[in-house]
């Protein structure tokens, strides 16, 4: 199971909550494992999830009734079911019906049906007698008129905002989250080595990305996004799929992702197709060190602003030009961007406005640590690596090399 229950739990009696109601695609995946196509399509669609420790049952899941055999076929945790939006289905004979058809009928029969999610959510609510209760509700997946909805009908609950506290419970992760990470992690670092094989000069960038991408659909995970730029390229941080040609002695830089299971992997790493130059090889290594500097203090207990000196320490030293970075890495999970983030600033008065972290790291939390520069219109580097916390100091679940020799990094 994705939900970390005992952590959140824990959470909530600490924000004195009677239950917590998820609504983003993220926040509804983790609380309750199930996957609405619908709900990552289409942005504006509302689907809530409500867990309620104190009560039985203890969570509730209002789904769409269009994606009832979703949740028989998936690996949904959650029994009480609320389907709203009715979509009717042609008549069969029950042994007539496949597996998953039977049990969508059972389903069907035993769910309490509503005609939208909010009615479900309200009923959800009202069902275990919350209506004066203190419910923490994740603004991120509500529209604002929804929103004034749900507190019309609901004028005596004590809302709080919870998406930072769907954060805080996902800063650790559970073991099942772990492994999607590890094999996600594993996917994209395969397939960026097949892709770099096939790199010669005369090759496009296009062509390298469309190589990733092949390898990571092999492999069963779905690409997320290939930033790969070479020559002057790389020195934009986002840089836009092309078709420059790749030169002999130029610098090719990637930040690449996949999710596998919805968990993501990002990682990140620059060559040169021939000899460094020494610009080139001083500024990379002080990359790499600060990378492998940061980790080095990573254990429970760490303080991320010491990850963060760490990583910066090397190219400081260098003494390059406005070297200046916001962070220098993030929590990764079934988000790209999970908290915590490691900064000296506070993140929640960030454009990232998630939860800082106090106390320290904790075994269990997945980091993405990265340093990188960028010389306007020159070049760009980008080292990153991913690492869980243990116990006793981390995990890498990235292994490719740091060389900036092409042939070594292939070797």
């Amino acid at each position: 199971m994705l939900f970390n229950r005992e952590r959140a739990e824990t959470v909530m009696t600490r924000h004195g909550l009677d239950a917590l109601v998820a609504a983003s695609p993220d926040n509804v995946l983790y609380a309750t494992d199930y996957e609405c196509v619908t709900h990552w399509l289409n942005k504006g669609f509302q689907l809530y999830s409500l867990f309620s420790p104190g009560h039985d049952p203890a969570a509730s899941l209002i789904a769409p009734s269009l994606e009832l055999d979703a949740i028989v076929d998936g690996d949904v945790w959650v029994d009480d079911i609320y389907l709203f939006s009715p979509f009717p289905r042609g008549p069969a004979q029950t042994d007539a019906m496949d597996e998953v058809g039977r049990g969508a009928k059972a389903l069907s029969e035993r769910a309490h049906h509503v005609g939208r999610a909010l009615d479900g959510l309200v009923d959800s609510i009202e069902a275990r007698g919350l209506t004066a209760g203190r419910i923490g509700i994740d603004e991120s997946g509500i529209s604002p008129l929804f929103w004034w909805e749900l507190q019309q009908r609901l004028p005596n609950v004590d809302i709080v905002y919870a998406n930072a506290i769907w954060w805080e419970v996902r800063m650790v992760k559970t073991p099942d989250e772990i492994e999607r990470l590890v094999r996600a992690s594993a996917i994209t670092e395969i397939a960026i080595r097949e892709a770099f094989r096939g790199i010669k000069p005369g090759i496009t960038e296009r062509e390298v990305i469309n190589a990733y991408q092949a390898s990571v659909t092999a492999q069963g995970g779905r690409t997320t996004f290939c930033i790969l730029g070479s020559g002057s390229r790389t020195a934009q941080p986002h840089a836009l799929a092309s078709d420059k040609v790749i030169e002999a002695g130029d610098l090719i830089r990637y930040d690449i992702g996949c999710t596998y299971d919805r968990y993501h992997a990002d990682n990140a790493r620059a060559v040169v197709l021939g000899t460094p130059s020494g610009e080139q090889s001083r500024i990379w290594q002080a990359m790499a060190q600060g990378i492998d500097d940061a980790i080095g203090l990573m254990r429970p207990g760490a303080d991320v602003r010491d990850v963060y000196r760490a990583a910066m320490a090397p190219g400081q030293a260098l003494g390059l030009e406005n070297f200046e970075r916001f962070h220098c890495g993030h929590g990764i999970g079934v988000s790209v961007y999970d908290p915590p983030v490691v900064t000296l600033a506070d993140p929640e008065a960030s454009a990232f406005l998630m939860p800082a972290v106090d106390g320290g790291l904790e075994a269990g939390m997945a980091f993405s640590i990265e340093v990188g520069y960028y010389i306007q219109g020159v070049m760009g580097f980008l080292c990153e690596d991913t690492v869980v916390v243990t116990e006793t100091g981390v995990r890498h679940l990235t292994s490719n090399s740091k060389s900036l020799d092409f042939d070594a990094f292939i070797a």
